[in-house]
């Protein structure tokens, strides 16, 4: 599944793995691939957080607070989680919806901000960001330019002419 990933994309699962890997977690969820991307601190899904209305070190605080409470496993197998199955498999779904041949971080972040109920979700709300923003500059984003970009996503989300998102 993984080699429709981007370099970056596949970085940051591994970052995410590492992540549950280091916290004796027995599974990589939603919340650690926020941490990844987070700690990855480049990319299209990074440059989308940086514009919805809360700091990058307020999220990435809110996620250590999360992952902190979850207790470590008791075996030491690390595996990815039914809710980061479906989080991936939305992001091949919204890859193949514009056509394109690879799913990048920015795909990554509109497949944990479309679902409601992951932690991660409820990460990025309780660090304070503007929800509704984020969808509306992904999907502006995608339909001006066919794909977000981070020159797309800084060129909406800074227009003078106060563009509506």
């Amino acid at each position: 599944m993984l080699e429709r990933f981007s370099e970056r994309a596949r970085r940051v699962i591994v970052l995410a793995t590492d992540e549950a890997r280091r916290r004796r977690h027995g599974a990589v969820g939603p919340e650690h691939l926020l941490l990844g991307i987070l700690r990855d601190g480049e990319g299209m899904a990074v440059a989308l957080l940086a514009q919805i209305g809360v700091g990058l070190d307020a999220l990435t605080a809110e996620a250590e607070r999360v992952l902190n409470a979850i207790p470590p496993a008791v075996s030491g197998d690390v595996r990815l989680s039914d809710e980061l199955k479906r989080v991936l498999e939305a992001a091949l779904a919204i890859d193949a919806q514009h056509c394109r041949r690879h799913v990048g971080t920015e795909h990554l972040a509109g497949a944990l901000l479309a679902d409601e109920d992951s932690p991660a979700f409820g990460i990025v709300r309780a660090a304070g960001a503007d929800l509704d923003r984020a969808r509306r500059l992904v999907g502006m984003s995608r339909r001006m330019f066919g794909r977000t970009s981070e020159a797309s996503v800084h060129l909406i989300a800074t227009s003078k002419w106060r563009v509506r998102i």
